[in-house]
């Protein structure tokens, strides 16, 4: 199998019958001694969704033919996942107006199908913000956008996903769509707001 590490070859010491996920975290414990954290994978040409990518778990160092790590350190990193996800706010925003005309027009098996892949894409979200402040010191309870802390921002937003399961669960889609709309989707651009003023914290934060 063919390793590089930021475009550079390394040696592979597993045998052919380990799993390529320990190739990947002993990479990450060297990397780590020099505060760096791999950023990006990609096994046989292709780029992966992370650690935890169902393509990655069965494959052995045998059975790949290659693999090339990306790594930065972890501030960096953090930075540009932040901008990420803040630029995600707008068009969840517009998926979930989208998500309650479907089912305003008696479309709720497509509009279903829009919602969970709402959901989805929000709890990757969800989780790379979370690394995000844990890596940075970030303290949403720091910044406020329109007179609310951000803190109290994402404890809404939770709130509401977690009515959103009820209502599922209820068939209740008439209030289903009205707090899509109109509770939901408003929460957006506070967030993508608030994320930016994180990010200038951020920026105006010794490395």
């Amino acid at each position: 199998m063919e390793l590089k590490i930021d475009n550079q070859f390394a040696e592979v010491v597993e045998p052919d019958n380990a799993s390529l996920r320990e190739v990947i975290e002993r990479v990450s414990r060297d990397l780590g001694q020099h505060n760096r954290v791999i950023s990006e994978i990609q096994m046989n040409g292709q780029e992966m969704a992370g650690w935890d990518d169902p393509r990655i778990l069965p494959m052995t160092v045998g059975q790949c033919r290659s693999l090339h790590l990306v790594s930065e350190e972890p501030r960096k990193l953090a930075h540009k996942m932040l901008y990420e996800i803040a630029g995600f706010m707008p068009k969840i925003r517009e998926a979930l107006i989208e998500t309650a005309s479907l089912i305003q027009s008696r479309n709720e098996e497509e509009g279903m199908a829009l919602l969970e892949k709402i959901t989805s894409t929000w709890a990757e979200l969800y989780h790379g913000l979370r690394n995000s402040l844990i890596v940075t010191g970030l303290d949403m309870a720091a910044v406020s956008v329109q007179g609310k802390p951000l803190l109290q921002v994402n404890e809404t937003v939770h709130d509401l996903l977690g009515q959103i399961s009820e209502y599922v669960e209820e068939s209740r889609f008439l209030e289903l769509s009205d707090l899509l709309e109109y509770e939901l989707a408003p929460q957006m651009p506070l967030l993508e707001e608030g994320l930016y003023l994180l990010i200038k914290e951020l920026e105006r934060k010794p490395n």
